[in-house]
C-alpha cells in the first residue's frame, strides 16, 4: 500500500503519456498492476534495486515501466488486438522515448515534492500554530504565488517578518525533501545534497 501510494502517480503519467492517443490507453490500470507485480514478485525488480546504482530505485522504476509497457505492447499486437501507438512507430521511438523520460523525470520530482510537503505539514501539526504557518507561507508563495509584501499585507504583519519566517520555511521544506529523498535515493549527504539539486532540474 505504502509502494503504490508513492509509485503510483509516477507510474500512471509514464504510461499515460506513452499510450496517449491509442487504444491502449484504456489499459493503464492493468498495466500499472502488472508493474507492481514485476516489483514484488520472487526474484522481481525490489530483489535486485541496486541503491548503488547511478539514477538509484527512480532508473530501476523507469526501466520496469518502460519494459511492461512493452511487453503489454508485443502482446496485443501479436493478437492483433491493437496498431503500435501513434508517435512510437520505428524512426521516431528514441525521440518519443526521450520525452517520455523527461515525462516520468517531472512525475517522479512532484511525487517527491508532495511528499515532502506531507512531511512538512506532519511536523508542524506537531510543532505548533507558528510552523503551520509557515506551511501556509510557502502555499501563498508558491501555490498562489503572492510577494512576501503581498502576504504581509494580508496577515497585518511586518514585512521583515515575514521574510525571517519565508527563510525558515525554506528551511523546514529543505530538510523534509532531504529525508524524503535520502529513502527513495540512499547515499552520503553530500549525494543527497546533488539528488535534491536534480530533482528540482527535473521540473524546468
Amino acid at each position: 500500500e505504502v509502494f503504490a501510494r508513492h509509485y503510483a502517480p509516477v507510474v500512471r503519467a509514464y504510461l499515460r503519456a506513452r499510450w496517449r492517443g491509442s487504444p491502449w490507453l484504456q489499459d493503464v490500470p492493468d498495466a500499472v498492476q502488472e508493474v507492481f507485480l514485476e516489483c514484488f514478485k520472487q526474484g522481481g525488480v525490489l530483489d535486485r534495486a541496486d541503491p548503488a546504482r547511478d539514477g538509484g530505485f527512480r532508473a530501476f522504476l523507469y526501466g520496469t515501466i518502460r519494459n511492461v509497457a512493452r511487453m503489454h505492447e508485443d502482446r496485443s499486437t501479436r493478437r492483433g488486438e491493437h496498431s503500435f501507438p501513434t508517435g512510437l512507430e520505428e524512426g521516431r521511438a528514441a525521440d518519443t522515448e526521450a520525452t517520455l523520460s523527461r515525462i516520468f523525470d517531472r512525475a517522479w520530482a512532484e511525487s517527491l515534492l508532495r511528499e515532502a510537503t506531507h512531511l512538512q505539514q506532519e511536523r508542524a501539526h506537531q510543532s505548533g500554530e507558528r510552523a503551520l504557518k509557515r506551511v501556509e507561507l510557502l502555499r501563498l508563495r508558491f501555490g498562489d504565488g503572492l510577494s512576501i509584501r503581498e502576504i504581509a499585507g494580508r496577515w497585518e504583519a511586518e514585512p521583515a517578518f515575514i521574510h525571517h519566517e519565508y527563510a525558515h520555511a525554506r528551511r523546514d521544506f529543505e530538510a523534509a525533501l532531504k529525508e524524503v529523498v535520502a529513502f527513495h535515493h540512499p547515499g552520503t549527504p553530500g549525494e543527497i545534497e546533488r539528488a535534491c539539486v536534480d530533482l528540482l532540474g527535473y521540473l524546468d
